[in-house]
């Protein structure tokens, strides 16, 4: 939505020196706001089999 980004450019516009910093700052912001997605967990390869063994002989309680 254009206008609310425009709005959000104009709070910041006060502050910075030029309206392109404005905007990169704007911009930024909201990059920052949202919280990264966890991404799914891919199929297991050897290298997670392998690691999970290792675990397992290390844990292991005798």
């Amino acid at each position: 939505d254009w206008e609310r980004f425009e709005a959000l450019v104009r709070q910041v516009a006060a502050g910075a020196p030029t309206q392109a910093r404005a905007y990169g700052l704007t911009i930024s912001h909201l990059i920052h706001a949202v919280p990264a997605p966890r991404p799914e967990p891919g199929p297991l390869d050897w290298m997670d089999w392998e690691r999970r063994k290792t675990l397992r002989l290390l844990l292991r309680r005798p």
